[in-house]
């Protein structure tokens, strides 16, 4: 967090000392000009906003997410390491919310997978999907920690090494 704002605050100094605003009169609109932008440097817009690489900087935008592929046989494994994190974000103030949200993206992919091939296993994992969402919802680490551990049994009885 203090990397964060430290980088907002010096992109938003470096860029306020390389804007020129040109006074307007009569004829001309008001103007900046962000030509003389030393070397390495980006300029701030007048909001405060970031700029990373020429591109507005948006915090608040949703992280790109790429299409899952795999069976459940792939990727049960990384929903277990997945789930064996959640634990601990809940606990630190971590970025609980986006390993959930892998979490549920990869339970949506396999789900159709289980009720078709193993639907004896559909009960229990969608019992750690909600574990692992009222552990987040209501910041209980302990639940996040249950969920791993009843998703590591699922796992074992549907590679067969339980």
């Amino acid at each position: 967090m203090f990397r964060k704002l430290m980088a907002a605050g010096c992109s938003l100094l470096l860029g306020a000392c390389a804007t020129t605003v040109n006074e307007p009169d009569a004829e001309t609109p008001s103007t900046v000009d962000v030509t003389d932008v030393p070397e390495g440097a980006e300029p701030a817009l007048e909001s405060g906003e970031l700029i990373d690489g020429g591109v507005i900087v948006d915090g608040d935008a949703p992280a790109t997410t790429i299409a899952l592929t795999g069976s459940a046989t792939d990727l049960l494994p990384e929903m277990s390491i997945e789930m064996s994190r959640l634990g601990s974000r809940v606990a630190e103030g971590g970025d609980d919310h986006a390993t959930l949200a892998r979490i549920e993206q990869i339970w949506e992919r396999i789900r159709p997978e289980i009720e078709r091939d193993r639907p004896e296993l559909l009960n229990g994992l969608g019992a750690t999907i909600v574990m692992a969402r009222t552990a987040v919802e209501r910041t209980r680490p302990a639940d996040a920690d249950k969920a791993f551990s009843l998703l590591t049994d699922l796992v074992d009885q549907f590679t067969g090494d339980g």
